[in-house]
């Protein structure tokens, strides 16, 4: 890989840097005039004088000059009385090792003299600052990231090439972002839980690492920090303080000279897992929640020295745009976001390919490289076929079928029981905050013996550290703990729990105390429950009861959001509801509001956020809920509230809507084809929401009579070419889902609906 040539005035940018970190770490000192003549670096402190000359040139002529300059005005200070109790070093800082006939010619200066002068180069004087090697060996003997597999049953070594996408849609390899860091530039790595950036981080350390060495310690050397080992901490000397501890590393001191003096490259992973995990105040305050909880991080990146290549990761929507995360996290210059996305079709084939497994993975499985790397540990790729099952109905069957898979090993443990505690387990977890975890064995005992009635045996505890659909946390501290392998299996579990609660939520189900977490559960965990109650033949009528009663405690938190979702999908007789509820300091993830759902036609929203609401499925005259200081990030299916529904929308902040074209009257205002503009619909409700599918009954809503007349024929026309896929619920209610392969073409279409062949 070729990496850029440091040019002259940025190589003594670098040492200035590094000479100043480690004689005036608060910069108040540096390049200067004295005598008439500048001079690189001048520090003088109460006890010592240290002088600087820094160069690119190899000559014998240059040293000679340089040392002269160093040893006159050595000489000339040394004659200042202020300074006679002073120690004198003189310092020759090359960009490449010096050359023999320089560091004799220094040598020769030198003589005769009470202070010595040293030629040296750059990468000696980065190691006076910190041992970069003794550093790097601690942190290649430490974790990277949060997680690994700790119940394989055999070793996934197959590796599949790391490529990002800035925010052009450019790809940009590990070899160009390597370039980019080294050329002082600051990036943030954007991807959802298990595609991977934790081990993109690790590839660019080894990348980095591998270049310092093979530069002979020229390059910065890369400080990889785990974020989540610093929360509550407030300043950047704090961060790195409890990085070193963590890996090990025992000069802390050395470390944050290294960071301040530039002799480093800062690779943060992690920057949405230090925040508070609990809601705080009003929805208006989120953002200052953000932007104080990340303060240190912030502080970390921009207090260091001009040049310095950083690159700090997260999932992508914890925060409400790009330009927020921009100015949150401290970073610099344009197109500096990169997103890391699951596999694509090649990288699905070469890592099944490596892995010896035939076949593909099916629609419903996302294409996400831990969670597939788990299914081939665990040997559970068979029969993971479902193409008549909706997508809940398959992840139910995915965890029964790892649960029946555990029970053979664990002879005298029925599978049901392995479900019960992975479905306890899902709730205990959004109790820290994070729907994937981490699980504490504590949790673990505690959820077996809630599901048992009795203590964990000798073979519980057994089953308990190799529980499966869980991977190994690595960076905890003294305890074993555990998170989930995706967070589509995480909100499956919860949603079987939320079922059990739903049928009975007199018995003193942890679900019936008020929430200690406020995100509401995914579409996914909403679509299990609901699959689930309809298997117990309970009645949404049922599930109305629970959440009548929650709304009469006063509970009005995310499992009643959660429990109205709920009855809304099971479906409820307008004609036999006018319950009105309450739901407050809520954070959904997503929210589609139908306008012939009763559930929500007097519900309030307050002090909420939500990070996408869809209202493609409302039209004038429907009941609609109200919505009470509540943020909303973008809002779907209209280019601005409607007039007739702005009395809804009390004191709320909505960041931004879906522009005019990408709206169903937008679309159908196009000059196209009626069929054609009709199908484009068809894709919009289908493509642009991330879930299973659209119901049969939502894709008229919007289009006038004489386009729901063609609406089947052109359903049929889609599912014959393959856009769309039909599929029939546990309630023989009809779905439409995306195909897997076609998102890419679906947006593409809807951007540029003339080039759309239908």
């Amino acid at each position: 890989m070729a990496v850029t040539e440091e040019t002259g005035s940025e190589f003594e940018a670098r040492a200035l840097a590094v000479a100043r970190a480690i004689h005036d770490p608060m910069g108040t000192q540096g390049s200067v005039m004295y005598g008439g003549r500048e001079r690189d670096a001048v520090f003088i402190s109460d006890s010592a004088v240290n002088y600087f000359e820094f160069t690119t040139l190899r000559t014998k002529d240059k040293a000679v000059h340089d040392a002269q300059k160093i040893r006159d005005l050595l000489v000339s200070l040394k004659r200042e009385p202020e300074n006679q109790f002073k120690s004198f070093t003189g310092w020759f800082v090359t960009r490449d090792e010096p050359t023999a006939d320089q560091r004799k010619a220094v040598s020769e200066v030198s003589k005769g003299h009470q202070f010595p002068i040293y030629a040296i180069s750059i990468a000696a004087l980065q190691n006076r600052l910190c041992n970069s090697e003794e550093y790097l060996a601690a942190r290649g003997r430490a974790p990277f990231g949060s997680i690994a597999y700790g119940v394989q049953q055999r070793k996934i070594d197959a590796k599949v090439e790391v490529h990002f996408e800035d925010e052009t849609g450019k790809s940009v390899s590990i070899d160009d972002l390597v370039e980019d860091l080294l050329d002082g530039k600051s990036k943030a790595l954007v991807g959802e839980f298990g595609v991977g950036k934790s081990h993109a981080m690790r590839e660019l350390y080894y990348e980095l690492r591998r270049l310092h060495f093979k530069k002979r310690k020229l390059t910065p050397f890369p400080v990889l920090v785990n974020l989540r080992d610093c929360m509550g901490l407030r300043s950047p000397a704090e961060i790195l303080r409890r990085h070193a501890e963590e890996i090990g590393f025992s000069n802390e001191r050395a470390l944050i000279s290294a960071w301040r003096g530039g002799a480093c490259l800062l690779l943060l992973d992690g920057f949405d897992e230090i925040v508070p995990a609990r809601w705080l105040g009003s929805a208006a305050d989120l953002k200052a929640v953000r932007w104080q909880a990340l303060s240190p991080v912030r502080r970390l990146i921009q207090e260091a020295p001009s040049g310095t290549g950083i690159i700090v990761c997260g999932r992508p929507h914890y925060f409400s745009s790009n330009d927020e995360m921009v100015d949150a996290l401290g970073l610099n210059g344009t197109n500096s976001i990169l997103s890391l996305h699951d596999f694509n079709q090649d990288q699905i084939e070469a890592y099944l390919a490596a892995n010896n497994i035939a076949g593909k993975i099916p629609e419903w499985i996302p294409a996400r490289p831990l969670l597939i790397g788990y299914l081939i540990a665990m040997g559970s790729f068979d029969g993971l076929e479902s193409e008549g099952s909706t997508r809940s109905e398959a992840w139910r069957e995915l965890l029964l079928s790892i649960c029946h898979r555990e029970s053979h090993i664990f002879t005298a443990v029925r599978p049901e029981i392995i479900h019960l505690i992975i479905a306890r387990l899902a709730t205990m977890a959004r109790s820290n905050g994070d729907e994937n975890g981490p699980v504490t064995m504590a949790m673990m005992h505690k959820a077996f013996a809630e599901v048992n009635g009795r203590e964990a045996d000798a073979e519980g505890v057994q089953l308990l550290m190799r529980l499966p659909g869980f991977a190994v946390a690595e960076d905890s501290d003294h305890e074993e703990q555990r998170v989930f392998v995706d967070r589509n299996l995480a909100e499956t579990a919860y949603g079987e729990d939320l079922a059990r609660y739903l049928i009975n939520p007199y018995e003193g189900h942890p679900l019936s105390r008020i929430a200690s977490w406020v995100s509401a559960a995914s579409d996914l965990g909403v679509e299990v429950a609901a699959a689930a109650l309809t298997e117990h033949h309970a009645a949404s009528s049922q599930v109305l009861a629970a959440a009548t009663r929650r709304q009469d405690n006063h509970q009005y938190d995310a499992v009643l959001a959660d429990s109205l979702r709920v009855a809304s999908d099971m479906g409820i007789d307008s004609r036999h509801f006018g319950k009105a509820f309450l739901i407050e300091g809520v954070i959904f993830p997503f929210l589609s509001i139908s306008g012939d759902d009763p559930v929500f036609a007097n519900t309030i929203f307050s002090d909420c956020v939500i990070e996408v609401m869809d209202l493609s499925l409302v039209a004038q005259g429907d009941s609609f809920p109200d919505f009470k200081q509540t943020l909303i990030g973008y809002v779907e299916g209209v280019s601005g509230i409607p007039e007739w529904l702005r009395d809804n929308f009390t004191d709320c902040d909505i960041e931004r809507f879906s522009i005019d074209s990408e709206t169903t009257s937008g679309i159908m205002d196009l000059h196209l084809p009626r069929d054609r503009r009709v199908a484009l619909t068809v894709l919009k409700k289908i493509y642009n929401q991330a879930g299973s599918g659209r119901k049969e009954e939502a894709l008229p809503r919007g289009l006038d009579m004489a386009s729901r007349e063609l609406l089947q024929d052109v359903i049929g026309r889609l599912v014959s070419m393959g856009w769309i896929e039909e599929k029939r619920g546990s309630r023989g209610r009809i779905l439409y889902v995306a195909v897997k392969g076609k998102r890419k073409d679906a947006l593409k279409a809807l951007e540029s609906p003339a080039s759309f062949q239908f």
